[in-house]
């Protein structure tokens, strides 16, 4: 029986000779694979965190569909010609490749990722984009520290709050870096995203809170990359 669905790459490995093995975040469906028989000889190229109709079989003991057509569903051209729209899409993409296990619907997940990824086609403040997702994802995912400017100037990596001492697992923040992190989780004047230095160090500092966090977050490929690349 022919299923379709509407899904979001996530992650692309190659099997056999011409074969791929495609990662999808679905609409209906959350984390799903897919066998791809064959695409290494079709002229369609297979992009990170590009949006996708698929027309697949899957059998009800198999975990792995295989794929019948496959074909973009949003042209997302400036993404995948901008160096570093594509550096940000392959950062997404191991975040999420990392991070989302679950296989069953999370339609919130999907319409905010689905959301994001438009945003970033046409996003100007490409500096400010991976620091606004990562917020937006771990609070989606559950996750959001205790971040009010009055709880302290030291975060705690272990707690995943601020708090007024000095630990052998905290981070003395700057003035700056709480004030942005209040905006981010918090909401209030979007002036704090504006200091690049700041959401540097805000950035590494919610990627090792993720990582303490977040069940199998790694962005090991992309960290220092975007780093060298946004913030020098």
């Amino acid at each position: 029986m022919k299923l379709s669905d509407i899904g979001i790459l996530i992650d692309k490995k190659n099997y056999a000779e011409s074969s791929v093995i495609l990662h999808f975040y679905m609409q209906g469906l959350g984390r799903q694979h897919f066998i791809y028989k064959g695409a290494k000889k079709k002229n369609k190229p297979l992009l990170p965190i590009g949006i996708y109709e698929i027309t697949y079989a899957k059998r009800p003991d198999s975990d792995l569909g295989i794929i019948q057509e496959i074909t973009r569903v949003s042209g997302l051209n400036e993404i995948y010609e901008h160096p570093q729209k594509s550096l940000i899409a392959f950062f997404i993409a191991e975040i999420l490749k990392s991070s989302l296990k679950q296989s069953h619907e999370d339609s919130s997940m999907f319409h905010f990722l689905r959301e994001e990824i438009v945003a970033l086609e046409v996003c100007q403040n490409l500096f400010c984009f991976p620091l606004q997702f990562l917020a937006k994802f771990i609070a989606l995912s559950g996750y959001m520290p205790q971040v009010g400017q009055e709880n302290g100037s030291f975060f705690d990596l272990q707690k995943g709050a601020l708090v007024p001492y000095a630990s052998s697992s905290t981070i003395q923040l700057s003035t700056s870096q709480v004030s942005q992190l209040a905006f981010l989780f918090n909401g209030g004047v979007d002036d704090y995203l504006e200091d690049k230095s700041t959401v540097r160090q805000n950035l590494d500092l919610l990627i090792d809170y993720c990582v303490v966090h977040v069940p199998g977050f790694q962005v090991k490929t992309t960290r220092e990359i975007i780093q060298d690349i946004l913030y020098t």
